[in-house]
């Protein structure tokens, strides 16, 4: 069994491109249509009236003798986390490519997401039927945008070897020696990520879809598992007649009805076909089964010698649902929990105080498709409103946090670290406890703990993400330690660890990718700056492709305003790119009006025990009561506190500490904000900084060369007599310049309308003079130029280019003008010229430097008063 995967960007073809391969593979009579509404996976109404995938489905077909499954997956960025889960089950990917608008944004996070996941992919590039399909240029893109190793599977025998073998470096050397690549040879590299197979067709017309199917037989072989129990529950859902169904994708071993898995017994396996299902006694590995009787499972859990994948693509917008005033949420919200777990990737939270819903998702669509399925499933109407984006919290550095839960008969301490992890990677748990310091068993909770709450953070509340939870210290009781305790004494320590760190918000950033017109550039340039824009960058011709990514909050909604200044030329992509420090920080933190130590649900404060009565002590005198020392850090008494200035930020607090005590002297205790508290602890010995100047790094000046001719009012004249020797004159005045100023200087030409010219660079005493190569602009030479050296120099660029000046600027160089250059040239060379005079005026004669009678002497013989002697 071989389990395969569709994936594409919305529009790309990828449901009819399945169907192509069950019509070719005898599983269909005849090919069905998305827009027609006959398709044999998008059999869901919803999506008929879309037209788009929203649930994953499987079809079963054959290869010859090899037992395919094949998996669609959503195409839509809006359910890309339903996508996400799918990749964990699959053994090969097909990533489909549109032949007539080539790899987008999200082609980009689809391949990056199978290439974490070390899942064999092949390209399929698709609608070459297309008027708009160019082979070579969508080569280029996907060798560009996806990955070098890209090979034509259409070439013919001895240039595929060719290209395959520059993929690998042993294979190189085989070729090299003239020894034969094999099958087995390429099956390596392809099963191994190290190439990937691109097929050129059509979908809809049926063209190459063999190439796939041979691709598949001849160089794909089925994985080989263990004996052991183990598999993913990737998706769950419910039959017509209210059964949950839990679909399982078996990694080792396998499972009969009547079997027990997560403590419940399976009533019944189904192998799944489209719609229809048969009933199996028996499930085995490799396979994909759906099992009746799991109550208490989720998409994402696993069994077994398997981790838990980590979600990457999360929901970024939040939205309150409201139902009509005769509507009891408490009577509706065993139905909607039904509802959401057949949809995990949209968020539903339940605030029962306030008995609100509040619903995590990625976009619109998603809004839609609430509505749609509360409607048809429930009969009512529902909205949602008052949305705003998502923030998550992440800490710089690490703290150690203790948390004490001991009312009477009840006792359980811990200490977490929490330090910051990778970005993207949620939280992350790891243990440094021995058994012989706390049993087993209480490992095991805290770990389940950890990997299945949400912590909030101490800024605004939100989630908390992208850290490090580790176990370092804990302890039990004999007799009194019951199953709760440590939930409640895990959260406290995370809190009071939260109390201390350096919290930093995080809001989601969208990759984005957008089609314009030339001339529309200035503008989408000039509104990407002012929406906090990243990474800009864009080629092309009378198209632009431009690139980079920004705030969600800021780029979310701008496709509206692209297409009113383009006149509907303009198209715009998304993607997600995750969660980064927030851009305005400042300004959400000071809205929330979040109040950490008022959230009790979320308390960093403990509880402890003393003569048989409980009390509660504040999250701030926690260290002069725990049990256990600290770890990682250590305790020191007030007196032996050392005051060791590091920075002027140092100083500056010292000071008003100061302040502080003299005020709280005259008016009383003052509660400081978080992260102003002095922390109790001292983290293990740093070492003493000393101040030193920032080392100075090269300044490089780039210089567009006929920009600034053309400024020039004589070098101008002088171009319209002779161009090279505007040129050379130009290069005199900067080789003056850079002798006065401690410039790198690099001065570029326009060669783009030259044949066959390659890059050319020129040293005239110091000053680098480039002609750039054929079809490449001085501007553009520049922007890449500078892209690349301002990672570890200082750049100038003086041009006048309007667009340039922009693309400059975002790149965070320093920007002149060429009537200001010229303006600094020209004062330059008047200070040089001064200069020059004033130090050959001063003369350093033998004569001046003689005293007395000597110099009497010869002063006389020079005015003849007296005759040489």
């Amino acid at each position: 069994m071989i389990n395969v995967g569709v994936l594409a960007h919305v529009d790309a073809g990828k449901t009819t491109l399945i169907e192509a391969i069950l019509y070719k593979t005898g599983k269909l009579r005849k090919t069905g249509r998305v827009d027609f509404g006959d398709s044999f996976l998008d059999n869901d109404e919803y999506e008929r009236k879309r037209g788009i995938t929203i649930f994953s489905k499987l079809a079963r077909t054959s290869i010859d003798d090899i037992e395919i499954n094949i998996i669609d997956t959503p195409g839509h960025v809006d359910f890309s986390a339903e996508m996400e889960r799918t990749i964990s089950i699959l053994d090969m990917a097909v990533l489909v490519i549109s032949g007539s608008e080539g790899v987008q944004s999200h082609s980009y996070t689809l391949f990056r997401l199978l290439r974490e996941a070390n899942i064999p992919t092949v390209i399929f590039v698709n609608k070459i039927d297309s008027d708009k399909f160019d082979k070579d240029k969508v080569l280029e893109g996907l060798k560009k945008s996806l990955s070098k190793n890209i090979v034509d599977f259409s070439k013919e025998n001895k240039m595929l070897l060719e290209e395959v073998a520059a993929c690998d470096e042993d294979l190189i050397e085989k070729f090299i020696e003239g020894e034969e690549i094999t099958k087995s040879d390429i099956s390596f590299c392809i099963e191994n990520s190290k190439v990937f197979p691109t097929i050129f067709g059509s979908g809809l017309k049926l063209i190459n879809i063999e190439g796939i199917l041979e691709l598949i037989k001849e160089y794909v072989h089925e994985k080989t598992y263990s004996d052991e129990l183990s598999g993913i529950i990737y998706k769950i859902k419910y039959d017509e007649n209210g059964n949950r169904l839990s679909f399982i994708k078996l990694l080792g071993g396998s499972l009969q009805v009547k079997d027990t898995l997560f403590d419940e017994k399976i009533n019944q396996i189904r192998a799944y076909d489209g719609e229809k299902y048969i009933a199996i006694d028996k499930g085995i590995a490799g396979d994909i089964i759906g099992v009746t009787g799991l109550s208490k499972v989720h998409a994402g859990d696993t069994f077994g010698d398997i981790k838990r994948p980590a979600q990457k693509l999360l929901p970024v917008l939040s939205y309150n649902m409201v139902f009509p005033d005769d509507i009891s949420i408490n009577q509706i919200y065993p139905k909607l929990l039904q509802i959401f777990d057949e949809i995990p990737e949209i968020k539903m939270e339940y605030d029962e105080e306030l008995a609100k819903i509040k619903v995590n998702l990625m976009g619109e669509v998603q809004i839609d498709l609430i509505k749609n399925i509360i409607g048809e499933r429930l009969g009512l109407n529902c909205d949602l409103i008052d949305g705003g984006i998502i923030y998550k919290e992440t800490i710089t550095g690490y703290i150690e946090g203790v948390g004490h839960f001991e009312p009477l008969r009840h006792y359980a301490e811990v200490h977490i670290l929490i330090s910051e992890g990778e970005r993207g990677s949620g939280i992350v748990f790891v243990n440094e406890v021995s058994d012989d310091e706390l049993p087993k068993n209480y490992q095991s909770q805290v770990r389940n703990i950890v990997e299945t709450s949400k912590f909030r953070g101490v800024l605004t509340g939100s989630e908390l993400t992208d850290v490090v939870l580790t176990l370092v210290a804990g302890r039990a009781h004999e007799k009194h330690t019951e199953g709760g305790d440590f939930l409640e004494a895990v959260n406290r320590a995370v809190r009071h660890g939260l109390m201390y760190a350096k919290s930093v918000l995080l809001e989601p950033y969208y990759d984005f990718e957008i089609n314009i017109p030339m001339t529309s550039l200035g503008r989408l340039l000039n509104d990407l700056n002012n929406m906090n824009a990243e990474d800009i960058s864009y080629e092309g011709g009378e198209t632009l492709r431009v690139t980079g990514y920004a705030p969600t909050v800021n780029i979310q909604n701008y496709g509206s305003t692209l297409l009113s200044y383009t006149k509907g030329l303009g198209q715009i992509g998304f993607g997600l790119r995750g969660f980064l420090p927030c851009h305005n920080a400042d300004e959400i933190i000071e809205s929330s009006s979040y109040i950490a130590e008022s959230d009790t649900k979320n308390t960093p404060d403990s509880v402890f025990c003393s003569h048989g009565e409980s009390f509660i002590v504040p999250w701030n005198e926690v260290f002069n009561y725990m049990h256990l020392p600290l770890k990682k850090f250590e305790l020191v008494k007030e007196e032996e506190k050392i005051e060791t200035v590091r920075s002027t930020y140092d100083a500056t607090k010292a000071d008003s500490e100061e302040l502080m005590a003299i005020f709280e002297r005259t008016y009383g205790k003052v509660t400081p904000r978080i992260g102003d508290r002095d922390a109790p602890v001292k983290r293990t010995p740093e070492k003493e900084y000393v101040y030193k100047e920032r080392a100075k790094k090269k300044h490089y000046l780039l210089v567009d060369g006929y920009n600034i001719i053309f400024a020039s009012k004589s070098l101008n004249e002088l171009a319209q007599i002779n161009i090279d020797a505007a040129r050379d004159r130009l290069v005199e005045l900067l080789i003056d310049y850079k002798a006065y100023k401690d410039y790198e200087i690099i001065v570029v030409f326009d060669a783009y309308r030259l044949v066959n010219h390659p890059t050319e660079v020129q040293n005239f005493s110091g000053v680098y003079v480039v002609y750039t190569k054929t079809a490449e602009t001085a501007d553009q030479y520049i922007e890449k130029t500078t892209h690349e050296m301002i990672k570890r120099y200082d750049v100038t660029v003086a041009t006048s280019d309007g667009i340039e000046q922009i693309i400059i600027r975002g790149k965070g160089a320093i920007l002149i003008s060429a009537r200001e250059f010229l303006k600094d040239l020209e004062d330059t060379k008047e200070a040089f010229r001064k200069e020059h005079i004033e130090k050959t005026s001063v003369t350093n004669r033998l004569f001046d430097s003689l005293e007395g009678e000597l110099k009497e002497k010869i002063e006389n013989i020079r005015l003849g008063k007296k005759e040489e002697p």
